[in-house]
């Protein structure tokens, strides 16, 4: 019969429907799937060009310098003498410049980057009043050096040019008496190649009570000291030629 004969073809489909089910027959099916070519394969394999975008991004490209040791700082504070008519500024200049820094390409620093001073060589015109400085404001037996760590530049064009004269304002922590501030440099700066030279100008100046000092007074000799502290700083600095 036609009808009975239909049935027993069917018998081993149904059969074999059954084996392939029993053996797993989804995943076997999954597996048959054409497997991935051309773009899509390397795309599976490799990293999205975004990715690869910004992990270049995130790489900045940093520039070390060290400074020189004819590197000095200038510090002025206006003051008043005994048996003088007019105010005069007394000036007293530090020498020992060290330290690195690491400028990238961002216009931050490394976190490795300082600048120190010995402020023991602090002199002036006058013996009496740099050993007071020393002894009696700055304490430099507790705390031999004035330290500045930078951390951002602002109006710098970067990569700096192996030539050229560059104005920028340098920021940064400058640490004074063992007290630390953060302070703005107005800086000018000059490159020919691994030769670096800067004048740096702190503005706005800082007050002796910043670092936790008292303006000098000594008496029958200062009549008065305006609590103003100007410090220029002239650094040299070697590095890369280019």
């Amino acid at each position: 019969m036609k009808f009975g004969g239909a049935m027993i073809g069917l018998v081993p489909i149904l059969f074999a429907a059954l084996l392939i089910g029993a053996c797993g027959g989804s995943a076997s099916l999954a597996s048959a799937s054409p497997a991935p070519t051309g773009a899509a394969a390397q795309a599976a394999s490799t990293p999205s060009a975004t990715a690869a975008a910004t992990a270049s991004t995130s790489s900045v490209a940093t520039s070390t310098w060290t400074i020189g040791s004819a590197s000095k700082a200038v510090v002025s504070v206006r003051e008043q003498l005994v048996g003088v008519s007019l105010p005069s500024d007394a000036v007293l200049t530090a020498t020992g410049g060290a330290g690195t820094f690491g400028l990238k390409a961002d216009g931050t620093f490394s976190a490795d980057s300082k600048i120190t001073f010995d402020l023991t060589t602090l002199s002036s015109d006058s013996r009496n009043r740099d050993d007071y400085v020393k002894q009696d404001t700055l304490n430099t037996r507790q705390f031999p050096k004035a330290e500045f760590v930078p951390t951002k530049t602002s109006g710098l064009t970067l990569p700096l040019a192996s030539t050229g004269t560059f104005t920028f304002t340098l920021t940064g922590n400058l640490t004074i008496h063992g007290k630390t501030k953060e302070v703005n440099f107005n800086v000018v700066a000059r490159r020919n190649g691994a030769e670096l030279t800067a004048t740096a100008t702190l503005a706005p100046t800082v007050k002796f009570g910043d670092f936790g000092m008292s303006a000098p007074s000594v008496p029958f000799r200062v009549v008065s000291v305006v609590d103003e502290i100007r410090i220029v700083v002239d650094l040299t600095a070697t590095g890369a030629a280019t």
